[in-house]
C-alpha cells in the first residue's frame, strides 16, 4: 500500500486527531518497503505536543516524566530526516498532519515553501472546524495561520482572513461566545500595523452584555486600555483604567455574601482596584478602597469554618506522665527540653519534597497565608512538581510552613500538656529558674533577669506575657552571638549614621552560621521572623499577636525551645543530666500514639 493512501485512510481531518496510537506495526506490514522510514517518522511526529502563541509554536514531548524520562521530542529528528521530510508530496497528506509538518520544516530549517503550506493548511482547518455554536480548538489554527501569514508576507492569506476577521468583528462579535471573541480581537491587536479603532465601539457593547461576568468584562477592559496605548491616546488609557478599578469596587460589593469564598474573592477584587486606583493617579480612591478591603478581611475570620482534627492523646499524656514520674523541677525541666528536638534542615526539605512529588494534585498550585486580622500576609507560590530545587528561595519558605505545621501539633499535644503536669506538680518562682540562667554564657550581659522572669511566666502558663517578654529577648540573644564572633550587625548609611540590621540579616550573617547549629539558626528564623513560619518576632513587635495566641500550639513550641536553647549552655543542666540515671533513659511513645477520631468543621475559638 502506498504511504499517502494509508495516511488519507487513517488520519481524519478532526480536531485532536493527529496521534501515534494511529501508527500500528500491523498497518506498517502493509506499506511498500520504501515507505517504513517515512511511517516511523510521521509516527513519532504526530506524537509531538504544540504550544501556540499569538507570534509562535513551540513543539515538546508529549510527556516528560521526573526522572527526565520523555517521549519524542522535536530536537529527535535528524537532519537526515528533516531531508526525507522535503521529499513528502503535501498535497497528498492530510491536513491536519500536512500543517503539523510543513510547520516543522518552516519554523526548525526555515524552507520557506513550507510556509506557505503550512499557513494555508492552518487556514483550512479553520474552516473546516469553525462554526459560531462550537470554536473550541479553532483559535490556534487562525492563530498559526495569521502568525506565518505576517512572518512570510503571504499578503493573499492575509486579506482573505482579515476580511473574515472584520466580517466577524461586525455581525458576531458581541452575541458569541466571549472569551474565542477577546482571544481572536487580542490577536489582531497585536499586529504591529492593524488599525484597532473600530475595536473600541464593540467592546464598550460587549462590556455591557456581560457586566456580571467578572473575567469577561476584565478581559474587555484590558484589551481597551490596550488599544488605546496602541493608539497613542494615553489618558483614554487611563481613564480605562479608572473605569475597571470602578468596575472591580462594584462587583466587590455583589459578592461581599457571609460566607468565605464570596469574602475571599471581594478581597481579592478589591486589591486589584487599589492598585488600579494607585498606578493611575487615583491617591484618593485607592484609600478609600483601601478602607473597604480591611472591613472585608475583618470578617473573614469571623466566617471561615476551619476543618479541625480530633486526637485521642490518651497515650500521649500517660506517656509524659510516665517520663515525668518522680522528677525533681530542675529534672522535670530538662525531661521538657528532651521532647523538643530540632528538625535539621535536610530532614524538612527532603520531607516537602517528598510530599510534592507523592501528592502532586494537591502541589499543583499556591496557597495565600492569612492572619488573625484576615489579611494575607504571603501568597505562596506552587513548587515545581518537576524540580522543586529549582528556586530555593521558594522552596525554603515551604520548608518553613512545614515545621510551622509539625510545630503546632508538637506544641498544641505534647508541650500543652507537660506543661500542665509541671504546673499542677510545682509551685513556681523565679528563684527556680537559676539553674538554666545563672552563668549561661549564651544569655547576653545583664539579661539574666529579664529571661529569668519570661521563662517563669511561661512555665507558670502566663503565655501572653511570657512571648512579649522571651520573643525580642531571643532575637537580642542571636545578635549577640553574632557580635560576639565578628559579625556586623549594623548597618552604615551615607550620612554616618547607623542603626540595627533587620532580623533577616542577622540570620543570614556568614559568621553566625559559620559558628551556630544551623539546623537550630532555621528554626528560630521561622519561629521568629518568616511569614511562612510563625513570624512570632514581628507580631509581637506590631503589638498584633493576641493572647489566645500566645497560649496555642506554636508558641508554646517557641517556649520550649527557648528552654532547650538555653540548656545547652548550662553548666547546671549538664551536670543534672549527666549524673542523673532517669533522665538518660526516655520511654518513647508507641508510634500509633496519636490517634484521629474525626476530621469535622468547627467554628473558629
Amino acid at each position: 500500500m502506498d504511504i499517502y493512501e494509508w495516511l488519507n485512510k487513517n488520519i481524519l481531518n478532526r480536531r485532536y486527531e493527529l496521534s501515534s496510537n494511529l501508527y500500528t506495526p500491523e498497518d506498517k506490514e502493509k506499506l511498500d518497503d520504501n515507505s517504513e522510514v517515512l511511517f516511523d517518522l510521521l509516527k513519532d511526529i504526530s506524537s509531538l505536543g504544540t504550544e501556540i502563541h499569538n507570534s509562535c509554536i513551540k513543539f515538546h514531548p508529549m510527556f516528560t516524566m521526573a526522572d527526565g524520562i520523555r517521549t519524542f521530542s522535536i530536537e529527535d529528528i535528524t537532519e537526515e530526516n528533516y531531508e526525507l521530510l522535503k521529499e513528502i508530496e503535501f498535497e497528498k497528506v492530510p491536513l491536519i498532519l500536512r500543517a503539523l509538518v510543513a510547520d516543522i520544516l518552516w519554523t526548525q530549517k526555515k524552507e520557506f515553501f513550507a510556509s506557505k503550506i503550512a499557513a494555508d493548511a492552518y487556514w483550512d482547518l479553520f474552516e473546516l472546524w469553525y462554526s459560531d455554536e462550537d470554536n473550541v480548538g479553532t483559535l490556534d489554527m487562525i492563530r498559526r495561520a495569521l502568525c506565518i501569514a505576517i512572518q512570510t508576507n503571504y499578503s493573499s492569506l492575509y486579506s482573505k482572513i482579515c476580511a473574515w476577521f472584520e466580517k466577524f468583528l461586525d455581525e458576531k462579535f458581541v452575541n458569541i461566545d466571549g472569551f474565542f471573541s477577546l482571544r481572536i480581537m487580542e490577536l489582531f491587536a497585536e499586529q504591529k500595523n492593524y488599525d484597532v479603532t473600530n475595536f473600541l465601539p464593540v467592546l464598550d457593547k460587549f462590556i455591557l452584555k456581560n457586566v456580571n461576568d467578572l473575567s469577561k468584562v476584565e478581559q474587555a477592559y484590558e484589551l481597551k486600555t490596550q488599544c488605546f496605548y496602541k493608539l497613542k491616546k494615553k489618558e483614554d488609557a487611563t481613564h480605562t483604567n479608572i473605569l475597571l478599578a470602578d468596575y472591580y469596587v462594584s462587583f466587590a460589593e455583589k459578592t461581599m455574601e457571609a460566607d468565605i469564598q464570596g469574602a475571599l474573592r471581594a478581597v481579592h477584587i478589591l486589591q486589584k482596584a487599589i492598585v488600579l486606583y494607585r498606578n493611575n493617579g487615583q491617591a484618593q480612591k485607592a484609600e478609600n478602597t483601601h478602607r473597604k478591603l480591611v472591613e472585608v478581611q475583618k470578617e473573614i475570620p469571623k466566617i471561615m469554618v476551619p476543618v479541625s482534627v480530633e486526637f485521642d492523646i490518651k497515650e500521649i499524656v500517660e506517656n509524659i506522665k510516665c517520663n515525668l514520674e518522680g522528677l525533681s523541677f530542675e529534672e522535670s525541666i530538662i525531661r521538657l527540653t528532651q521532647m523538643l528536638v530540632f528538625d535539621s534542615r535536610d530532614s524538612i526539605k527532603d520531607r516537602v519534597i517528598e510530599e510534592c512529588r507523592s501528592s502532586p494534585l494537591s502541589h499543583l498550585f499556591g496557597k495565600n497565608l492569612i492572619n488573625a486580622q484576615g489579611q494575607t500576609v504571603l501568597a505562596l507560590p506552587a513548587l515545581d512538581i518537576h524540580n522543586p530545587e529549582e528556586n530555593i528561595k521558594l522552596l525554603e519558605l515551604h520548608m518553613h510552613q512545614n515545621a510551622l505545621e509539625k510545630q503546632k501539633i508538637a506544641g498544641d499535644i505534647w508541650f500543652k500538656n507537660a506543661l500542665i503536669l509541671i504546673r499542677n506538680k510545682f509551685t513556681i518562682d523565679n528563684s527556680m529558674l537559676d539553674f538554666l540562667i545563672k552563668d549561661n554564657p549564651i544569655i547576653p550581659e545583664g539579661r539574666e533577669r529579664i529571661f529569668r522572669s519570661g521563662i517563669g511566666m511561661f512555665l507558670r502558663g502566663d503565655f501572653f506575657e511570657a512571648i512579649h517578654i522571651l520573643a525580642p529577648q531571643v532575637e537580642n540573644l542571636f545578635r549577640n552571638i553574632a557580635r560576639e564572633v565578628g559579625g556586623i550587625t549594623v548597618t552604615l548609611e551615607n550620612d554616618g549614621s547607623s542603626m540595627e540590621k533587620v532580623l533577616s540579616s542577622i540570620f543570614s550573617l556568614p559568621e553566625l552560621l559559620d559558628c551556630y547549629d544551623n539546623d537550630i539558626i532555621f528554626t528560630f528564623k521561622g519561629l521568629l521572623n518568616e511569614q511562612a513560619g510563625a513570624n512570632i518576632r514581628n507580631e509581637v513587635a506590631h503589638g498584633i499577636i493576641g493572647e489566645y495566641a500566645c497560649s496555642t500550639g506554636v508558641c508554646l513550641y517557641f517556649g520550649v525551645a527557648v528552654i532547650k536553647l538555653l540548656s545547652y549552655t548550662s553548666i547546671s543542666c549538664y551536670e543534672i543530666l549527666r549524673n542523673n540515671e532517669k533522665l538518660k533513659h526516655y520511654e518513647m511513645p508507641s508510634k500509633d500514639a496519636l490517634k484521629v477520631i474525626r476530621k469535622k468543621n468547627s467554628p473558629n475559638p
